[in-house]
């Protein structure tokens, strides 16, 4: 089923998507910019979620993890420019995640500026080899603004790479204008308000109109990508039926594409402004799909039927009917109780009882699981002891901080 999920691109990416299952993945992360995500200030989609104010205490908390898997070239970068080396380490993160997620004959493009592109092209080249670099395409466009130091800016780099050497691509034609039709023989000769034109193999600059404020399309949002960008990648490197995965997907423009194009999607964002442009933006598109929160905020705020149903999903469990004190059981059997309060020795007992009653639970019993959105208490933590010391039943005791922090 089509899917929104909200929250950060790489614990979803880890946890809810499935190894080798997407068919084509676009990405627009935010641009290096130097901008920093703070919640006194107007939300910005272009700025990072890494605080640079932050980086040398993001270096601490992530220097063993850099040190074993970060190229030496990054672990340098990180001495004199930290607030640079966080970005790059954050997309690197990311970008590894795509490629487990990417199936073998499948596609990635990276959409990315001046500032970081040549940093970006080097991890690229670590995680997905520099041979399965297709093209380097420069979209360019016209808009307002012309500087007097340099040249104008009026370009973005799409980095195209592959997965392996055996990649689906379906080559797409364009435009090519003559000064006058004559002179050409087996060649078919077209006209529009233009000129004369021939249809020719696409080359790797694009001239795509960027989005204006008085186009139709144009609904408001900063980062926002015209979908004629969209379509040719999608019609270039993924046929019906295929899995589309942005994990950065703002306002939603790849996962409208996706779906003209009968693709299936995968749309992420950690913004929640983005999913409410989405919702006004393509109201039925998003009532036909699935939503995910895999933000802790939003969780930990959901009401008590809200958050059994979550705590359902996110393990994959099914409500057994009639309960009989078990909120849900797993694929593997294992029996879970969800409490919106804290959890204590007494709930501990009954899912205990409860589940070795139960007929949908398997025999023997060998893990439980309880989910609380504020907590345990010490009695609930004696109980655990109790019951693994003595049953050997393992016991889990989790919230959705927990549940939301990547393991190593």
């Amino acid at each position: 089923m089509n899917t929104f999920y909200h929250g950060d691109c790489l614990f979803v990416m880890k946890h809810d998507i499935e190894p080798e299952s997407v068919d084509l993945i676009y990405l627009d992360p935010p641009f290096f910019t130097g901008k920093v995500q703070k919640g006194t200030m107007k939300w910005q989609p272009g700025a990072m979620e890494v605080s640079y104010e932050d980086s040398k205490r993001f270096w601490s908390e992530k220097a063993d993890e850099m040190r074993e898997k970060a190229p030496a070239w990054l672990r340098h970068i990180a001495i004199k420019r930290p607030d640079f080396a966080s970005y790059l380490w954050y997309m690197m993160e990311r970008l590894d995640a795509c490629h487990k997620a990417l199936n073998k004959t499948g596609s990635i493009y990276l959409h990315c500026n001046y500032r970081a592109s040549h940093y970006l092209k080097m991890i690229m080249d670590e995680i997905f080899n520099s041979d399965n670099l297709r093209n380097e395409i420069i979209w360019y466009y016209k808009t307002g603004g012309v500087s007097k130091e340099w040249f104008a800016r009026k370009h973005d780099t799409i980095f195209f790479y592959t997965k392996s050497s055996k990649y689906l691509f379906k080559p797409q034609k364009e435009k090519s204008y003559l000064t006058h039709k004559y002179g050409f023989s087996n060649i078919q000769i077209s006209e529009d308000d233009q000129g004369y034109y021939t249809l020719v193999g696409m080359r790797d600059v694009w001239n795509i109109a960027a989005l204006r404020g008085n186009q139709p399309e144009t609904v408001g949002y900063p980062t926002q990508k015209p979908e004629a960008l969209l379509e040719r990648i999608i019609e270039a490197s993924s046929s019906e039926g295929d899995l589309v995965l942005d994990p950065f997907c703002g306002c939603g423009t790849t996962a409208i594409v996706a779906s003209k194009k009968n693709r299936r999607f995968i749309g992420i964002d950690i913004h929640p402004e983005a999913f409410e442009v989405i919702k006004n933006r393509g109201h039925e598109l998003f009532a036909q799909s699935q939503y995910i929160s895999r933000d802790l905020d939003e969780v930990s705020s959901m009401n008590p039927r809200q958050f059994e149903d979550w705590v359902n999903e996110y393990y994959k469990a099914t409500k057994p009917h009639p309960d009989v004190g078990v909120d849900g059981v797993t694929p593997e059997g294992i029996p879970i109780q969800v409490k919106t309060f804290q959890i204590k020795y007494d709930t501990i007992d009954k899912l205990l009882s409860s589940s070795k009653f139960h007929p949908l639970v398997p025999k023997p019993i060998k893990k439980l699981i309880f989910v609380s959105q504020v907590g345990f208490d010490d009695g609930a933590r004696k109980r655990k002891f109790e019951i693994e010391t003595a049953e050997g039943i393992e016991v889990i005791l989790n919230t959705p901080e927990q549940m939301l922090t990547l393991e190593d």
